[in-house]
């Protein structure tokens, strides 16, 4: 009698065992390990919202100029609207005429910017032309770039001396661009005395840069 009731204490203790201890020690292990996780996580995040403070003084601590100088090199959006006026204005500044037969397309210009309409840069500018867009690049690999292209011909005539101002200007000025096409007309023996006076016809083929929210 008495090995009879130890045996069946221990298959009473070994059914508690498997029905109540185990699955509860199997609960608290993988709590644990969640606990380990979460741990792991929050060091992570605590060191991340250190790297961005630290960031973040940077950033504060740079100038407003600098800042500047910055957005304008490589601008945040396509901004046709002011890099046409600026070359408009470098054009005239150094003795050519207003730009005209201006064109341009880009990787990607937001609707509400192609909204902006091509004549109100005409009418900004004054002599300009107006302005055609042309339709945005559909390549793959363009859309995967951090950044976008924006291409833009335009024509202007002048004097070939008063065009290598213009150039040297267009190169020191803060916005970065890529000439990739020049090409120049000389005035015919036929034209008139005005033609005559305006030296060459350039027509410019330039790439800018910006970059994609």
């Amino acid at each position: 009698m008495r090995y009879i009731f130890l045996l069946l204490l221990i298959v009473a203790s070994i059914g508690v065992f498997v029905a109540v201890i185990l699955p509860r020690y199997s609960t608290i292990k993988t709590t644990r390990t969640d606990i380990a996780a979460f741990n792991a996580n929050l060091a992570t995040a605590g060191r991340l919202q250190q790297s961005r403070d630290a960031l973040v003084a940077q950033y504060n601590n740079i100038q407003k100029s600098d800042l500047d100088g910055i957005k304008t090199l490589l601008p945040d959006s396509v901004d046709n609207i002011r890099l046409i006026i600026q070359l408009d204005s470098l054009a005239t500044k150094n003795g050519l005429s207003s730009l005209r037969s201006v064109t341009y397309s880009t990787d990607q210009i937001p609707t509400s910017k192609t909204a902006a309409t091509p004549t109100s840069a005409a009418g900004t500018v004054g002599a300009v032309a107006p302005v055609s867009p042309t339709t945005g690049t559909t390549d793959p690999a363009s859309a995967q770039r951090t950044y976008g292209q924006f291409i833009i011909s335009f024509q202007t005539s002048g004097q070939y001396s008063n065009f290598l101002s213009f150039l040297s200007d267009l190169e020191q000025n803060l916005r970065l661009v890529d000439i990739t096409d020049v090409t120049f007309t000389p005035v015919s023996d036929g034209s008139s005395a005005q033609s005559a006076a305006s030296g060459m016809t350039y027509k410019v083929t330039l790439k800018t840069y910006w970059l994609k929210q």
